[in-house]
């Protein structure tokens, strides 16, 4: 199969989980697209180093990668942007958004226990596809999910220990959003 034929084959069947992917890290519109253009742009120079056999993990190393660097730039700009003065404020006020406890617990841990949080509850992925984006071992993978766990449940005040009885899992590729925390 030439270059070309396998990139789109790849592109047809990523698509939608990149999309998913920079969905459930809070990009939207122009935001998410960017992060998937990006992701398939590198894929394309980088066809032969792609995974044949299960590409997703490949992918997402890549778009993880460029959506941290582009939090960087943001944490950057927002930190010069608070050293300027403070602009008048704008005629009516700003809505409040109430904020989901589940969003502050999450927002609270690390960035790397989210992100195993994230790849394997909104991304569908497994312990095993988790190590090859994280760049650690199956074994390693499952420890760090058990430990992002254990935190969140106790920033939620709930005891780690007792697992609680919810909705059945997603299937994997199922397109069917969770509720949206925002």
């Amino acid at each position: 199969m030439d270059a070309e034929t396998r990139f789109r084959a790849l592109f047809d069947s990523a698509y939608p989980a990149l999309r998913r992917y920079a969905r459930n890290r809070g990009l939207a519109g122009v935001d998410g697209e960017d992060l998937v253009a990006g992701t398939l742009e590198i894929a394309w120079r980088r066809i032969d180093d792609v995974p044949v056999d299960d590409p997703l993990p490949w992918l997402y190393v890549v778009a993880h990668n460029l959506w941290r660097n582009q939090t960087r730039k943001d944490r950057r700009r927002s930190e010069i942007l608070a050293r300027l003065p403070a602009s008048p404020p704008a005629s009516g006020d700003p809505a409040d958004l109430p904020h989901d406890a589940l969003r502050a617990a999450l927002e609270s841990l690390s960035e790397d226990d989210q992100e195993v949080l994230r790849l394997i509850a909104w991304d569908g992925l497994t312990p095993a596809q988790v190590a090859t984006v994280m760049g650690c071992t199956p074994v390693a993978a499952r420890s760090r999910l058990h430990r992002a766990r254990n935190r969140l449940a106790e920033r939620l005040g709930l005891d780690p220990r007792v697992q609680q009885a919810g909705p059945a899992r997603q299937k994997q590729g199922d397109d069917t959003d969770l509720k949206e925390v925002s």
